[in-house]
């Protein structure tokens, strides 16, 4: 391109910039196959690709600057006069169509000399022919160019010597060549109680053969004074990995757990035991926690004769509890019978078997809460929240995993999981489309349909102001009106759904997601493993329906079944594979 052509578009002049790398026509191949392309010279991290040399002397002229964009692993200078490369690698022009009567516009992008693995833990060295008298891989020793590329860990001797033979005997074609691994880390084992009486069954719990274990909630599970209920086994630590880049890769496994004891109970640090100090009811509340108290039983409803259940310890409801009535618990929960628009909740764990009605009925529990079915109602629950047969118009939060058994139907509403979530059927032809969401902080989504309705109401209050007193709308008030509508919409897109990570931050991976500093939180707990995330719809999803995993969302536009949705590898977008095995 030469400098200051003027192209005719719509009266406009327009400065073409200088390129500063070398392109040429080279026979690429053998024999009949063999045709020209294209090919540019390899360059290095941090040179000029192009430049808009004495641009200001043109502009005077009313010249403006032929459009060129930034693309992948290149960036502008702060005047925008000069593009740079951000590694190492072979420049790459692309020419994109303009909008009708505009210039075309250069794409301009640099790929890689060095292709790392998003998890970078494989470097796969890119190799373009060279073009003569050019900088090229024949004319820096490759153990330099691998360095500069930044990768400083795991190249294999054999792939490197072959990589350089190849170099050396000369090649005109693309080549793609395995040039380095990292060193995986060691897996340890997370600190865990082991409980010395049979609790039994956590349902909703994965199983060894992947499938979900529905089994009924063992709770009301009675011990003796003096008894040992649980021994604490220490963590395990991991061996650290090494990456292609030379990063440290933190073990998984290996975090310790903060024991917590209340009521009955106690528990010795040096012993790592867990004891009864009196006879009582047995509560365990995520796998740390340990309750021991008295039970409290009610042989029929809760209603006007009981009045409202407020008690410290485990309870028993026979029957049912009936409307606009409260209960309260310190310890797990089990309800016999029917709830209908009443106000339940727990600091343990909760069963109920009878269904759940009512708009003005919420559930509420610190740890795992196992349903029949609930009708306009909302549930929130520190730990795993089991449906058996149907949740029809209704708000299910919880912190752990979400399980539906297998043939459950979900009709509008939302289910929001901290982590896993698994439905069979959601949705039907008619209903209003629900949310499904997985990997998600509830009352980080809440917040984010806070901003949401806000940004809407500021920018309502700027078209009334300017309806009701007139004026400019670059006048100074509208100017600060507008000023407070984009700070709540970078708010808005900053505002990270994911439990453990930063509130206005959005992490990657989770090997690279830092610990939470909290002391509310469980020692040790860290970002959650997004990448690892996924929702199992075992039945049909109706089109309409909301998929959320993590920062990332998609509305279907037609029905499917059998699929498990999760994050593509980039974390960016979600997908829909099939659902294989049981579950």
């Amino acid at each position: 391109m030469e400098k200051g052509n003027e192209e005719p578009a719509k009266g406009k002049k327009y400065l073409e910039p200088t390129l500063h790398f070398i392109r040429k026509r080279l026979l690429i191949g053998e024999g009949d196959t063999a045709e020209k392309i294209i090919i540019s010279e390899l360059v290095k991290k941090d040179q000029a690709l192009l430049s808009f040399a004495d641009f200001e002397e043109y502009a005077e002229k009313g010249f403006e600057k032929s459009p060129v964009r930034s693309g992948s692993n290149t960036h502008f200078s702060d005047d925008e006069n000069t593009l740079f490369a951000d590694i190492i690698g072979y420049p790459r022009i692309d020419i994109m169509d303009p909008e009708e009567g505009d210039e075309p516009i250069l794409l301009v992008s640099l790929i890689p000399l060095v292709r790392v693995s998003l998890d970078k833990m494989q470097a796969t060295l890119i190799l373009h022919p060279p073009i003569p008298d050019c900088f090229s891989t024949q004319s820096v020793p490759l153990p330099e160019l691998l360095q500069e590329a930044g990768i400083l860990y795991g190249i294999d001797q054999s792939s490197l010597n072959h990589a350089q033979k190849i170099i050396q005997e000369g090649y005109n074609d693309f080549l793609d060549l395995p040039i380095a691994l990292g060193i995986p880390s060691g897996p340890g084992s997370d600190a865990y109680l082991r409980f010395e009486l049979e609790i039994g069954p956590i349902a909703g719990r994965i199983l060894d053969d992947d499938t979900i274990d529905f089994r009924e909630r063992r709770i009301m599970i009675g011990v003796r004074e003096g008894q040992l209920l649980a021994t604490k086994i220490p963590a395990v630590s991991g061996t650290p990995g090494v990456n292609v880049l030379g990063q440290e890769i933190e073990p998984e496994g290996g975090k310790d757990i903060k024991v917590k004891v209340a009521n009955d109970a106690v528990f010795s640090e040096e012993s790592g035991e867990a004891r009864a100090t009196k006879d009582g009811i047995l509560t365990v509340v995520k796998d740390s926690v340990i309750k021991v108290s008295s039970k409290h039983e009610v042989p029929g409803d809760v209603d006007f004769k009981t009045g409202h259940i407020n008690s410290p310890n485990c309870v028993t409801i026979r029957g049912s509890v009936q409307p606009g009535f409260t209960v309260s618990t310190g310890g797990d929960l089990a309800i016999g019978k029917e709830v209908m628009s009443a106000t339940i909740s727990s600091e343990g764990n909760m069963v109920i078997k009878g269904g759940i009605t009512g708009k003005k009925t919420t559930i509420k529990a610190l740890g795992d809460i196992d349903i029949n079915f609930i009708e306009h109602g909302k549930i929130d629950s520190g730990g795993t929240v089991v449906i058996r047969k149907q949740t029809y118009y209704s708000n299910v939060s919880a912190a752990g995993d979400i399980r539906c058994r297998p043939g459950t139907n979900v009709v509008g509403g939302s289910l929001v999981a901290g982590g896993q979530l698994s439905v069979a059927n959601v949705g039907s032809e008619n209903c209003e489309p629900a949310l499904l969401a997985a990997g998600v902080d509830i009352e980080r989504l809440n917040l984010l349909e806070e901003l949401k309705q806000s940004i809407q109401q500021q920018q309502d209050d700027i078209i009334q102001w300017l309806q009701r007193y007139g004026g400019n709308s670059r006048s100074k008030k509208i100017r600060k009106m507008e000023a407070k509508v984009d700070e709540t919409k970078m708010k808005r897109l900053k505002l990270n759904l994911i439990p453990g990570t930063g509130l206005l931050s959005r992490v990657g991976p989770s090997t690279e997601a830092p610990t939470v500093e909290n002391d509310d939180q469980e020692v040790g707990t860290r970002a959650l493993s997004i990448d690892k995330i996924h929702i199992d719809v075992s039945g049909t999803i109706f089109a309409g329906t909301e998929v959320r995993i993590g920062n990332r969302s998609l509305v279907l536009t037609k029905n499917v079944s059998n699929r498990r949705f999760k994050l593509k590898q980039n974390l960016k977008q979600i997908i829909a594979a099939p659902l294989k095995g049981k579950h």
